[in-house]
């Protein structure tokens, strides 16, 4: 574990234990956060406490068949971030998947660019095998997102048409690629 300093804050950084299914309504609360907010997330409904330790088991799992990477930030014993890469099967192993989640009240601070940071280092560590390409998927309307990703060394490669339905539209996916 690591404590930061963000914003006068002090952050707790570590990652994801098979104790911390004891935490299932905290990471409950964190992901039904950003359904409240109607974040530029995928997800768009929330989570039951069911549903979420299914998820947690399963990430929990992946960690230690070393096929995921996963860190979460807390304050206070609220958890306000949550980072990972997980491994694509078969013959797209190679690829790790990034997805980063960063609670409102917390965005702009450098927590976001230090998880980014930390999980990039932890993927080329731990992963079985080691990952050649990050991959992630973004709203073209979530400009700091894209400016965060651009600043990591992340390349646009690829505008897929109407891929996300937001707020009654269909709109677009930004595809983007870090090669390791």
């Amino acid at each position: 574990m690591k404590i930061k300093i963000f914003n006068g804050k002090k952050i707790k950084i570590r990652k994801l234990l098979k104790k911390d299914l004891k935490k299932v309504k905290k990471f409950q609360d964190f992901i039904n956060s950003f359904i409240e907010e109607d974040a530029q997330i995928t997800l768009n409904k929330k989570v039951s406490l069911k549903e979420e330790k299914e998820w947690l088991i399963g990430h929990i799992k992946n960690v230690i068949k070393r096929k995921s990477v996963f860190l979460f930030a807390e304050d206070s014993n609220k958890i306000i971030g949550t980072t990972e890469i997980s491994l694509g099967k078969n013959r797209q192993e190679h690829i790790g998947n990034f997805g980063i989640t960063i609670r409102k009240g917390y965005r702009g601070i450098g927590l976001g660019k230090y998880l980014m940071g930390e999980i990039l280092k932890l993927a080329k560590k731990e992963l079985k095998p080691r990952p050649k390409i990050i991959r992630l998927g973004v709203f073209p309307t979530n400009q700091p997102a894209l400016q965060l990703y651009r600043k990591m060394g992340f390349k646009k490669v690829a505008r897929i048409p109407k891929q996300i339905q937001y707020k009654r539209k269909l709109i677009d996916e930004i595809i983007m690629l870090l090669y390791l």
